[in-house]
């Protein structure tokens, strides 16, 4: 059962257009577990097309129309997964088979290079032309742990396998998270399974305590 979503405001930027890349693929990635947020921007969009019509005689303006249009002409849903079964896949088949088939169309295209962390923290980026925020796969070893850390700017995660807790909870395959400058926590992996996330950061990570010099090796890196 899913009990962590994305924030109403997240949800409306996402149904308008709003979002750049990497935001955008975190919550698509969401919506292909949750029917409850998959509603929601169903609803959205049902609100969006009513307000248009109750202003179709207000003039547009050129970038609100262009905005429109290019929504109007993106894939669906449906259409990314089909796209994203066409190409053989480089990730190894168990890894694969454990993301959603959406990710996939930004993944064929490119080897993943997974770098250490720590003995039980690796991660993987994924280019996808974004400037402001960087995308990666994160990876934590079955009964491993994070160092401690705090957030320079915004952190979107989705748990894509297995589950992790930190000081405010557990959360699993599904589970949407969003963390900001101030909230300090340490998430570690269940004793049972490894956990794989999707994190998308707006601003490096910053480690507490002792394990700040490895504040380095956690550089931001936009792609």
């Amino acid at each position: 059962m899913i009990n962590n979503h994305p924030n109403t405001q997240l949800l409306t930027d996402y149904a308008t257009g709003g979002l750049s890349m990497a935001p955008l693929i975190s919550i698509t990635t969401h919506l292909q577990f949750c029917d409850q947020c998959r509603e929601a921007v169903s609803g959205l969009n049902i609100l969006g097309g009513e307000l248009l019509t109750e202003c179709d005689e207000a003039e547009l303006s050129e970038d609100l129309l262009a905005q429109t249009l290019a929504m109007l002409d993106a894939p669906t849903m449906a259409n990314a997964e089909t796209a994203a079964q066409t190409p053989k896949s480089s990730l190894c088949p168990d890894l694969a088979s454990q993301l959603p088939k959406y990710l996939h169309r930004f993944l064929n295209s490119q080897e993943l290079e997974w770098r250490s962390l720590s003995s039980t923290l690796s991660v993987a980026a994924i280019s996808v032309g974004e400037t402001d925020y960087e995308l990666a796969l994160h990876r934590i070893d079955a009964g491993g742990k994070a160092p401690v850390h705090d957030h320079k700017g915004t952190e979107l995660t989705v748990v894509l396998k297995g589950s992790f807790s930190d000081e405010d909870g557990i959360y699993r395959e599904g589970d949407f998270l969003m963390r900001e400058p101030g909230d300090v926590h340490r998430p570690s992996a269940t004793q049972d399974q490894a956990c794989i996330c999707l994190s998308v950061l707006s601003a490096p990570i910053k480690l507490t305590g002792i394990k700040q010099v490895l504040n380095p090796f956690m550089r931001f890196n936009p792609s």
